[in-house]
């Protein structure tokens, strides 16, 4: 009772008594003010711990979602975690804010509190614009440049760096990705093409789909692997773990030449990742494409001389070998020299080889791994375990399947398409077969419109969630 007169008597002859009491009153603000400011850094502590444990548990649970989730159900999944880990983050403002007004009037907390108050800013900023610490939301890939050729018709610009990476196998993958709506399209160049020869289909089909072209690995601007065993199988596993790890959905394949036994490949073994299948001039082994062959479609039995011929066999496996390498030596390096020559060969349109695409495929080919990986190249048809028709027969009948075919091919000419047609009949398979008259080899860059319109309207007519 002492101190508490002394403190409002202002005219009380103790004044030692004053002045204890004074720093009295002092020493209990400022303990005040420390077990206020203790109190904010518990709640400070547990808030974050809690944000830390929600982002674990909801990385922890779309890890272990099916890898086929269908898009829309992950993203309105995805959406409604959003929401609540909102709800949570402004529980926790609000907590942090009731707690910052209570300790205000310690002033020795003043500097605390201020920090304190711009991470409740930051946290409501962030509320605010619907984002949450512990998802991230899904984002739409960049606008990729586009130009207009010589005809007005648009089509990708060329980008001597090329675009995206995808890391498979420990190998730089690179790839085009446009569009973030509607059915996903993969397409897959042909031989000594890339990515970019589907600069007419990218910027078209991406106004309602999702597009990725792919760079298989040894071509175009992914890494060049001199000692990887190339087939179309192998690509064809290639293109199933892009589905898998990037595309996250079951997809629609669009191939050329290689690109397209490539595609078949991938669907006859990978079923369940491919919505749809589209051959484009394809290239493969075609020796026994008789329809009335039987079988399950099984890899032929292997009965080579090398092995059964010991080491006669071995040493004529190595020569056959070393013949292989010295002839692809040649063709390389002959090649690199002749591609605008070449390509007129195969295109109806000259126009189309324009200095865009000789550079496009041109460079790739100065990579110091490029002549091994060539090479490496040169040997896959006599890898490939399977037939065209052998492949055709593992597709399941419910899968929908187009053929365009530039009828001026003068390599994979018109007859092979007609084969497949017969395969497809013997097989019950729902095929159509479109020739288009005015293109050779690459009818996606030789004819763009006619493949583009064929393209959009199988789709539409075919996946319902396609168009509108």
């Amino acid at each position: 009772m002492e101190l508490f007169d002394s403190r409002t008597n202002n005219h009380h002859p103790h004044s030692g008594l004053r002045l204890v009491a004074s720093s009295s009153r002092v020493c209990i603000r400022l303990a005040s003010g420390l077990m206020g400011l203790l109190m904010l850094m518990v709640v400070v502590w547990i808030a974050h711990g809690h944000d830390a444990d929600t982002a674990g548990r909801t990385t922890s649970s779309l890890k272990t979602t099916l890898a086929f989730e269908p898009r829309s159900v992950r993203q309105h999944r995805t959406h409604t975690d959003s929401q609540q880990s909102q709800r949570q983050s402004h529980r926790h403002m609000t907590s942090l804010s009731s707690s910052l007004s209570k300790s205000s009037a310690s002033s020795s907390a003043s500097s605390k509190a201020a920090l304190l108050s711009r991470r409740i800013a930051s946290l409501a900023a962030a509320v605010g614009a619907g984002s949450s610490p512990s998802v991230q939301q899904p984002s739409s890939p960049p606008l990729l440049e586009t130009e207009l050729d010589a005809k007005g018709r648009e089509r990708l610009a060329f980008k001597e760096d090329g675009w995206e990476t995808w890391k498979w196998n420990g190998h730089n993958i690179n790839y085009i990705q446009q569009g973030d709506k509607g059915t996903p399209i993969i397409l897959v160049h042909g031989f000594g093409a890339h990515s970019y020869h589907w600069r007419y289909q990218i910027p078209e089909l991406s106004k309602k789909h999702r597009v990725y072209s792919l760079c298989l690995l040894g071509y175009g601007w992914s890494d060049k692997a001199p000692g990887a065993l190339y087939s179309s199988e192998f690509w064809g596993d290639q293109v199933a773990a892009f589905v898998d790890e990037v595309v996250q959905d079951k997809a629609i394949l669009v191939g050329n030449s290689i690109g397209a036994v490539t595609s078949l490949a991938a669907a006859s073994k990978y079923p369940d990742r491919v919505k749809g299948l589209v051959m484009v001039n394809a290239a493969g082994k075609f020796g026994d494409m008789d329809p009335d062959v039987t079988g399950s479609g099984d890899p032929p039995t292997q009965s080579d001389d090398a092995s059964e011929g010991g080491l006669l066999g071995s040493l004529q496996a190595g020569l056959k070998e070393k013949i292989s390498d010295l002839v692809s030596a040649l063709i390389f390096y002959s090649t690199r020299f002749r591609i605008p020559l070449i390509l007129k060969q195969v295109y109806v349109d000259p126009d189309q080889v324009d200095e865009a695409l000789v550079k496009s495929i041109t460079q790739p080919a100065l990579d110091p791994k490029a002549l091994g990986t060539f090479q490496s190249i040169y040997r896959a048809p006599g890898r490939g375990k399977l037939s065209v028709n052998q492949m055709m027969k593992r597709l399941p009948q419910s899968l929908k399947v187009l053929l365009l075919w530039g009828q001026q091919d003068p390599w994979m000419q018109p007859t092979k398409a007609k084969q497949i047609m017969k395969v497809c009949e013997s097989q019950g398979l729902a095929c159509e077969y479109v020739p288009l008259a005015d293109a050779g080899h690459c009818p996606q860059d030789d004819n763009p419109s006619d493949v583009n319109e064929n393209l959009a309207r199988w789709i539409k007519d075919n996946f319902d969630d396609a168009l509108p």
